[in-house]
């Protein structure tokens, strides 16, 4: 992919977010900094790093672009291009499907030029504390004239315990980009032109309102054509220093990726983010957790309960488009503000205010922003 045909991705990248996130604000972060990256058979090599990254928020659906360049030395390393779109289904606010396209340009040390494109879906369950997904990709990758194919199966499970967030997955590749395996030291079979692999990862991360930790660690094992059977580990965290600017640090293995045409390196990374746009939203205090909740009814809609953590001390309020933004009445029930209403069929929005601060989403609805510097969630009644 040349640059010129990045360049026409990124257009049109930006043309599809204008076009379909017309009705809302943007969410636009620029992130700069440097990397050392060890290729295997070389020496490590500086290089500068620049990031875009465009998040449009509807009622419908939510529009996510990215862009990333690697400057490394007098060549452009990398350069990637992505546009995601999230689907939450009409019928349960916990399903969501996603769907996106990315490209990219490089000119990696031991594989000389080219280009991949690829595209990939996942169905999202989103629960409370909770979530699976499954999905896939199929990709076609280029260098120097010769072509490749790969696609991909993934699945995971997450799970939240207060500010501690546990994930695991497992994907199951598979690729004839002989080249990328021989590069990241896997020998492949010489008889055959198709390898499989199976990553089996798991993830820890840690957040505390605007900051976070996360540590992961992935094994790969080959299936089919190719005797891989190593592991990786990685870290990386989010310090925030303002409303609009934070530190990100991190560093680690990353594994060849046959489905972007990632080579296998060791890459350490530190880079300052900058927030864009409309002011970020402030975080809920850690103390106060909001959940939502719809309880479908016989002949048609349902009961909406929206539960509290919050200590009795604290001024909650829950309002939405159904009360006309009017607080509506709240019981104690244990550690919990409670309210209840029942609902017909439709679309509805629905925020929550702690010591008169301003109103957020609860957190296991999608977030829709306001124009007063405040956010509802979206819930549906079937």
């Amino acid at each position: 992919m040349t640059l010129g045909r990045l360049a026409a991705l990124g257009l049109l990248v930006i043309a599809a977010a204008r076009a379909g996130g017309a009705q809302s604000v943007p969410e636009l972060r620029i992130e700069a900094g440097h990397a050392l990256v060890r290729q295997r058979g070389f020496e490590a090599a500086s290089a500068a790093l620049l990031g875009v990254s465009w998040r449009m928020p509807t009622d419908h659906w939510t529009f996510l672009s990215s862009a990333s360049l690697t400057y490394a030395q007098d060549s452009l390393a990398a350069a990637h291009g992505v546009a995601a779109i999230s689907l939450p289904w009409s019928v349960s606010e916990h399903l969501q499907t996603e769907l996106g396209l990315a490209g990219a340009s490089f000119s990696l040390l031991s594989l000389g030029r080219g280009g991949n494109v690829n595209g990939f879906t996942r169905q999202h369950f989103v629960g409370p504390n909770r979530g699976t997904w499954v999905g896939g990709g199929v990709a076609r990758s280029s260098r120097d004239g010769v072509h490749s194919t790969s696609s991909a199966l993934d699945a995971g499970v997450w799970q939240r315990i207060d500010f501690l967030y546990i994930s695991g997955s497992i994907t199951r590749q598979s690729t004839s980009d002989r080249p990328l395996l021989m590069s990241a030291g896997v020998p492949g079979d010489p008889d055959l032109d198709r390898f499989r692999l199976l990553d089996g990862q798991v993830a820890l991360q840690v957040r505390n309102g605007p900051h976070e930790f996360t540590l992961s660690w992935t094994a790969r094992t080959g299936l089919e054509g190719t005797e891989a059977d190593f592991g990786a580990l990685s870290v990386g965290g989010v310090l925030q220093l303002a409303e609009r600017v934070a530190l990100m640090g991190g560093g680690g293995r990353q594994l060849a990726d046959p489905l972007r045409g990632l080579p296998q390196a060791d890459v350490f990374t530190i880079a300052a983010r900058l927030s864009l746009g409309p002011k970020p939203l402030p975080v809920m205090q850690r103390s106060v957790i909001a959940q939502a909740q719809v309880v479908p009814a016989a002949g048609g809609g349902g009961e909406l309960s929206v539960r509290v953590f919050a200590t009795d001390t604290m001024l909650v309020d829950i309002a939405g488009d159904f009360s006309e933004w009017q607080p509506i009445p709240l019981e104690r029930e244990g550690p919990f503000w409670v309210a209840r209403v029942m609902l017909p069929s439709g679309k509805y929005r629905v925020a929550v205010r702690v010591n008169l601060g301003a109103w957020r989403a609860p957190r296991n609805l999608a977030r829709v922003r306001d124009d007063y510097g405040g956010e509802s969630g979206l819930v549906v009644v079937p």
